[in-house]
């Protein structure tokens, strides 16, 4: 394992100890808009969505950001549920909160269409937020699951310049469904050959197709991609949502950050 993953996993365990027993103070989530004229040049965005930021004070220039894309159930207006999205609630009331988490929602069209996720408004949120929320724009993290996972795919490809890391779990790979494929991954995966991705996936899901995972980290691979896995997580099938609160994950992200055009290897420890 390299010795800086080990560290930061090591540091996740003293404060484990240390705060066992006692519940750290939550972190202050709450619910933001975009403003009027913003949210009318999106189509498929809740105009609404969710930030949460650590405990101990306002995120910073020095905040890493993880925005998380949600699966099909969580479609709509309510956003009951991304309060409690799984790295909000990975993070939460816990001693080590490194995080600025931004968690948006898919919704219908005004005329009720239901759609997926769509770049172009993931990319006005994301215009939104570098005016009005302070982050390490070289720390920027693109995590999805199911419906987000092929968010995570269209974003991270369409705008790999954005990121210092994705990971999208049981992500599929087209619109249309879950066995819908795209015809452009192979440009997909030329794009994101830079980037770090951790592709996660059940070995059983039988409503992505755990070949879609498999396809696109061959792909990554054969585009020349170094700093790619694939981890097929045994016995399970869609429902792999526990993995999302893994402390592994984030502290494998936090590995990585952006230095002009390309990402390095340069470990934040969580403190």
């Amino acid at each position: 394992m390299n010795r800086s993953l080990v560290r930061i996993l090591l540091s996740l365990a003293t404060f484990a100890c240390m705060t066992s027993g006692a519940l750290a103070e939550p972190m202050k989530i709450e619910v933001r808009r975009l403003p009027e004229a913003t949210a009318a040049a999106t189509r498929f965005l809740n105009p609404e969505y969710v930030v949460a930021t650590p405990a101990a004070g306002k995120a910073t220039d020095k905040t890493p950001l993880i925005i998380f894309l949600h699966g099909a159930g969580e479609r709509g207006t309510d956003l009951t549920q991304l309060k409690s999205a799984p790295p909000i609630r990975h993070f939460n009331q816990q001693a080590e909160q490194p995080f600025l988490i931004v968690v948006p929602q898919c919704a219908p069209d005004k005329s009720g269409q239901k759609d997926e996720w769509r770049t172009e408004d993931l990319e006005i949120l994301f215009k939104q937020l570098v005016k009005e929320q302070p982050f390490d724009k070289t720390r920027v993290y693109l995590i999805g699951y199911s419906m987000g996972g092929f968010g995570t795919w269209l974003w991270g490809s369409t705008h790999p310049e954005r990121f210092a890391g994705l990971a999208p779990h049981a992500g599929g790979l087209g619109f249309g469904g879950p066995r819908a494929v795209s015809p452009d991954l192979t440009e997909w995966a030329k794009r994101l050959a830079p980037l770090p991705v951790w592709i996660i996936h059940g070995d059983r899901d039988e409503i992505v197709p755990t070949e879609r995972s498999e396809r696109m980290h061959s792909l990554l691979k054969s585009a020349g991609a170094k700093q790619v896995k694939l981890t097929l997580l045994a016995g399970k099938g869609h429902g792999i949502g526990d993995n999302l609160r893994t402390p592994e994950l984030y502290a494998w992200l936090l590995r990585y950050r952006r230095e002009g055009n390309q990402v390095v290897e340069a470990p934040l420890p969580l403190k």
